[in-house]
């Protein structure tokens, strides 16, 4: 399915090669649990304070029509919320998926 990006063309070309890297190696790992899906990253610089701005980062992680995984992140560094925005989406996956595998597990007393 791939990786689809949205807002990219508002950042620099350093930026934009950052956001694309950092994607598609954790992309890859998601895959690996995840197959037949596609994340959607969706990235924005939000306000300025001075010579800086805050980027808000969106993730959604969906699987043919429906809706798997959400997770988002702000930060006023790209590259720390990138990769935060990762961890929670990573964090939510391992949540969701494990607390399900041990309701359906008979308990032996």
């Amino acid at each position: 399915m791939g990786i689809k990006y949205i807002n990219l063309k508002d950042f620099s070309t350093m930026e934009q090669r950052e956001i694309k890297d950092k994607s598609e190696k954790e992309y890859k790992k998601i895959i690996r649990d995840f197959k037949d899906s596609s994340l959607i990253v969706e990235v924005k610089k939000m306000e300025k304070a001075g010579d800086r701005c805050k980027y808000s980062v969106h993730l959604r992680l969906e699987g043919g029509t429906s809706l798997i995984l959400t997770a988002h992140q702000t930060d006023w560094d790209l590259p720390r919320a990138l990769h935060k925005t990762l961890d929670n989406l990573k964090n939510e996956a391992d949540h969701k998926y494990h607390t399900e595998q041990h309701k359906n597990k008979k308990k032996n007393f």
